[in-house]
């Protein structure tokens, strides 16, 4: 049975939608109304709800803040939007927050309730069933990812960048899912560097979305950024990025973006995820593969280009972090001298 909740200030309007339509036909049953988006919120939080019909327009907290609201507490909710305006900026903000239907309620007494239920009801068995679909159905890898992404490590570190782009690829989620997570993290992103809000384009696909996260990306780390501390960060690790195989201290860094070492340390964690050692590492090794893949250079000299002076210590590292040496990492992958 699909639980419902009808949220609408005008008590007349809530009596009408309940009466009017046949619920239980289409396994759903309405377990409460309220008068606007802050009691419909106590409401879920005593109530285990599944859909919420919701009017646009409601006094104290529109239909949109409580949706995103929701959506922010319980993400399985599905809503219908119910509102006398037609005006396609709403349409988008719902359809992003998961609405299944945006309908008129001036035009609702003249709807055919069975085919707007049979509608609703099929939507809400797809978009529960499509939640996280492919090679991961587990709900707490989806979870992971997203608790990934909202950390914005993936702003700072182009290789984690490039790992939860794959994971989240191979979770297929739906395109309204995915956008809505995207929304969020860009929203938090702008924030952070203290950028005016984005404007946020329609998505039809899942690749639409994934190329406006790459193209925003460009811009935070191409920018002229804040003095903020994301801002400072940000210029860190670009100067790294740079001169990663070089002689690289944590100290000189920090002195470049006026912050003490041990502050610098613990902020550079904070917003990347891993250390200053590891990062410069990560960026080291990484580049050691692609020479070992792409080039017939000897070892010496890839540790040399990679950032290490001792071809011995390389070998250590590269191990310590591949499981295997540099020489069974080139005969593994093709490409043996």
């Amino acid at each position: 049975m699909i639980r419902v909740l009808v949220v609408d200030d005008d008590k007349l309007a809530r009596q009408g939608i309940i009466a009017l339509l046949p619920w239980a036909n289409y396994q759903m049953e309405v377990i409460g109304d309220v008068q606007n988006g802050r009691e419909a919120l106590r409401f879920l939080q005593e109530n285990d709800t599944d859909l919420v019909f919701v009017d646009i327009d409601m006094p104290e907290m529109d239909g949109i803040e409580f949706m995103e609201q929701c959506s922010a507490q319980r993400p399985d909710i599905r809503f219908v939007v119910l509102t006398f305006y037609e005006k396609f900026s709403y349409a988008q903000s719902a359809i992003r927050l998961g609405c299944l239907e945006y309908i008129s309620k001036a035009s609702l007494e003249f709807t055919d309730g069975e085919i707007l239920l049979e509608r609703i009801e099929k939507k809400y068995r797809e978009r529960n069933r499509g939640l996280v679909r492919g090679k991961s159905k587990d709900e707490k890898v989806w979870e992971k990812i997203k608790e990934q992404w909202n950390s914005l490590w993936w702003v700072f570190d182009t290789m984690f960048y490039e790992e939860l782009l794959e994971r989240t690829k191979d979770c297929h989620p739906e395109v309204r899912i995915l956008e809505r997570l995207m929304v969020k993290c860009i929203g938090k992103a702008d924030a952070r560097l203290e950028r005016h809000e984005t404007d946020i384009p329609w998505f039809e696909s899942i690749e639409e979305v994934f190329e406006w996260v790459e193209q925003m990306r460009r811009e935070y780390r191409s920018c002229t950024l804040g003095k903020n501390e994301f801002g400072s960060m940000m210029k860190a690790v670009r100067r790294i990025e740079r001169t990663f195989t070089a002689p690289l201290h944590a100290s000189e860094v920090a002195a470049e973006i006026g912050m003490s070492r041990s502050c610098f340390s613990m902020k550079f964690k904070k917003y990347t995820g891993i250390t200053f050692g590891d990062f410069v590492s990560k960026l080291r090794i990484g580049k050691a593969e692609e020479l070992l893949l792409n080039t017939e250079l000897g070892l010496a000299e890839i540790a040399e280009k990679s950032g290490y002076e001792d071809v011995y210590y390389f070998s250590r590292v590269f191990r310590e972090k591949m499981q295997c040496s540099p020489a069974e990492y080139r005969k593994q992958t093709g490409r043996q001298r």
